[in-house]
Order: structure tokens, then C-alpha cells, then sequence
């Protein structure tokens, strides 16, 4: 793809444009993609498509305000004129775009196998997927997309940063239908990983795993009880800490940890970084999207708040340097955000955690589960795919229930256990099983 060959190619001009209009700074953001996504939908090859996107985003400092503009059009200098003119109309000039600052080298974000692996091979991979799985049940409806990606960022300001990187990323995803009488089955599982390195055939065995329990249906009867969540599920848990830890939320006061540096909050067995050094991590970036240099970051250590994570605004307003985590969705400004959010395993295996439930749950995905206000730490949800476990095997899948969780008081009073095996999530993070107690659960009657 010739764009992320020359991705950011035009930055010093729009730089200099800049300057010349009467803004005292300017940053440049400048990205490309290449995707390859390959879908297969009940049973069938759906399509095999290419995409190519480009994006350059400005921000300047003109009379003490910040002008924001975007353009998906490649070398569009005007990109800087609407920039400029924002300005008039943006908010105070809070922060100084970053200076020139060495970033790393080595961290493993591109593997040329992924840049490199055919269309051909992803369709191949995916129809064996297909033909594996569709033969489960009869009427049983298989989908897997297959994607490759290939990524390139490059930051310029004018207070002489410029970094670049280049980033590849593949990804598999299986899901599953079938509908028997009034049950509906509906399976998801997925691995994502920055080299080609997503198990496929492991892919398959869990879905069939899933699958073969998730036929069998029983009931739990309203209460509390023990819960072991998947790395799926427990993302939702993770989510309303990942809320109360950033920046923006702290300077808004909407944090209900933004006293508590240094406080013990949680669980002693819980310990939570901000990972962007991590190898072939999703999130793995030396420089954020504010050109800031990146660390591997510990943000609660065994229970006790040691950081938030910050942008370039939010470090001004508090007094601190910016912890490199300032993160643009789509095209938006940056904000602060997480790398890689990394929760420390433990040291038993996960089925052994469900051999040591007297009666409990198991939920791998949860759904509808953030819908309130996430600094409350208060996580509700239906339980989409749960299994019950009596005496320590797992007896069929639950239907109808949910489950309510104060995830401040669970993670500080009710932690069990953590697995020692971690999985990359859909929501970019890598976390382990988690098993916490008291659990409310409400079944329908």
C-alpha cells in the first residue's frame, strides 16, 4: 500500500503552513490502514475485501485556543486553513504539543508474515473452520471472519517531535447458531494478536466446547454465589476501573479515586498495569497519538491506586508530565486511554477453578453490561452465554438470569482467585479468569 509508505510524508508542510497562518503551535497526526477482511456467513464464503484508509488530523494554538480539523483526503492542505479558523471558536489553549523525545525501537507491533499472508490462505483457513464446525448439529449455522491489517502512524509538532511506526495485526473470530424449538444457541469466540500467531484450531476446540454444554439447559435459582468470569466477561468488570483511572476523569472530578493515590482500594491479590511495551500486544505502541514516548505503567499494585493514566491535557491540569496514553478514536481529538490493560494472573489453572465451586456460575460473555454509570463501579448485566456448576462440574447452560456487581466492593472484599491463564479480549485488554463470591444472581421464574 503506497500510502503507508509515504504515510505523514506532507507533515512538514502542513507544520509550516501552520505557523505561517499565526498559530504559536501545531501537531500532526497522520495515519493509514490497510485491511483484508475475509467473511464466511452460515456456511458460505460471504466476500474477501480490501480496504485502504488514510487519515491526517491538526491541531493548533492560534491566540491562546486550540483549532481541531480532519481530512481523509491524502495531501490536503486545507486540513490546516479549517484547523486555523477552528481555533477562533475552540477551547482555551490548555497543554504544549510534546517536544522531541527519544521513543523505543525494539517493541514487537509488526510481523512481516501477517503483511505478507495471502488471501488465498485466509480463505483456506476460514473454510476449514466452516466445514470442522458445521458438522456439530445438524441446522447448526457457522460464521468466521478471518483479517489481516497493516497500520503506520507518524506524529509531527512543531515543538520538534516526529516519530513513526508501522504496525500489523491478525484476527479470527467463530461464531456459531443454532435453533432448536424455543432454544437458541449463539456462540462467539475470537484472538487477535499484532503477529500471525491466532490458534485457529484453538478457536474450533473452544466453540465445540462451548457448544456441547450450552445444549444442555438447566436453571440457578435466585442468590448469591461464587462466579469464575472469562477474560470476555470479565472486561465488563474491568471497564468501570479502567473509567475512575483516567485523566480526564480525575480533572472533571467524576473519578471517585481522585483523592485516593496511594490508597489501598482492592483486593491485595490484584494487581492492574497499563502495558504498552508488551510483545505483539494489540495495544504495543512506543509513542501515544499525541507523539508522547510510552511505559509500561503499574496503575493499582496488589490493591493499592499507584497511578492514573493521562494525555497531554489532563497532565497540565494535574500538574504531571503526560504518561503517554493521549488516544484518538476515529477522528476525534485525543483523549486519555489504555494501551494494553494487563490484570497479573494467578497461579492455578482455570479449570480448576470450576472444580472447586460447590454451586456457582460460569459466564464467558456477559450482554448490556455497561449501561449505567461506570464511576459508580456498579456492573449489571444478563448472563448471554453462563454455565452452572454443581460440585464442580459444569451441568448446563443457564438461561434467563442476570447478575448485578459492585465491582469495588467485589474486587476488594470478594476476590477468589485468578487464573494463570490470560486471554487477549475483544476489548483490547489481557486478563485471566476471574472467580468472585457473592455474586448476586436473579433468575426468571
Amino acid at each position: 500500500m503506497k500510502d503507508l509508505e509515504t504515510v505523514g510524508r506532507e507533515a512538514p508542510c502542513l507544520i509550516e503552513r501552520a505557523l505561517g497562518l499565526g498559530c504559536s503551535q501545531a501537531e500532526v497526526f497522520s495515519s493509514a490502514a490497510a485491511t483484508a477482511p475475509v467473511s464466511f456467513e452460515n456456511n458460505r464464503l460471504k466476500s474477501v475485501n480490501t480496504a485502504e484508509t488514510t487519515l491526517t488530523a491538526v491541531r493548533v494554538i492560534k491566540d491562546g485556543r486550540v483549532g481541531f480539523a480532519t481530512s481523509t483526503k491524502p495531501g490536503d492542505l486545507e486540513v490546516v486553513d479549517l484547523a486555523a479558523r477552528a481555533a477562533a471558536f475552540g477551547p482555551e489553549a490548555d497543554l504544549d504539543f510534546a517536544g522531541r523525545a527519544p521513543v523505543r525501537r525494539d517493541l514487537q507491533g509488526f510481523d512481516p508474515a501477517v503483511a505478507d499472508w495471502p488471501l488465498e490462505a485466509m480463505v483456506e483457513r476460514g473454510s476449514e473452520l466452516v466445514e470442522e464446525l458445521k458438522g456439530l448439529a445438524e441446522g447448526l449455522l457457522v460464521s468466521v471472519d478471518v483479517e489481516r491489517e497493516i497500520s503506520a502512524r507518524r506524529v509531527t509538532t512543531s515543538n520538534g517531535q516526529d516519530v513513526a511506526e508501522t504496525g500489523t495485526a491478525a484476527v479470527g473470530v467463530v461464531m456459531v447458531q443454532l435453533v432448536e424449538g424455543e432454544n437458541i444457541i449463539w456462540l462467539f469466540d475470537f484472538d487477535a494478536s499484532r503477529r500471525l500467531a491466532v490458534d485457529f484450531p484453538r478457536l474450533a476446540q473452544r466453540v465445540r466446547w462451548l457448544f456441547g454444554h450450552a445444549r444442555r439447559n438447566t436453571s440457578l435459582p435466585t442468590g448469591k454465589y461464587p462466579v469464575l468470569f472469562s477474560p470476555t466477561a470479565a472486561a465488563d468488570l474491568i471497564a468501570p476501573m479502567e473509567a475512575c483511572l483516567s485523566g480526564r476523569a480525575v480533572v472533571k472530578g467524576e473519578s471517585p479515586w481522585k483523592d485516593r493515590l496511594g490508597s489501598r482500594l482492592l483486593a491485595e491479590g490484584f494487581t492492574l498495569l497499563d502495558d504498552p511495551t508488551l510483545p505483539w500486544g494489540l495495544g504495543t505502541t512506543p509513542f501515544d497519538d499525541e507523539g508522547v514516548p510510552t511505559g509500561r505503567r503499574t496503575l493499582i499494585d496488589h490493591g493499592v491506586l499507584k497511578d492514573f493514566y493521562l494525555d497531554l491535557r489532563s497532565a497540565r491540569t494535574l500538574g504531571r508530565p503526560s504518561t503517554g496514553n493521549g488516544f484518538r478514536r476515529g477522528q476525534s481529538p485525543p483523549n486519555p486511554g489504555p494501551s494494553n490493560l494487563v490484570v497479573e494472573p494467578g497461579e492455578a489453572p482455570w479449570s480448576s477453578l470450576v472444580t472447586g465451586i460447590k454451586r456457582g456460575l460460569l459466564v464467558t460473555r456477559l450482554m448490556g453490561a455497561w449501561a449505567g454509570n461506570p464511576y459508580s463501579g456498579q456492573v449489571s448485566g444478563n448472563v448471554d452465554v453462563g454455565f452452572r456448576i454443581e460440585d464442580g462440574e459444569i451441568t448446563g447452560r443457564v438461561k434467563d438470569c442476570m447478575l448485578s456487581v459492585d465491582v469495588f466492593a467485589a474486587f476488594r472484599d470478594h476476590l477468589l482467585a485468578l487464573s494463570r491463564e490470560v486471554e487477549t479480549t475483544p476489548a483490547m485488554s489481557r486478563l485471566p479468569y476471574i472467580l468472585l463470591d457473592e455474586v448476586s444472581v436473579s433468575a426468571r421464574s
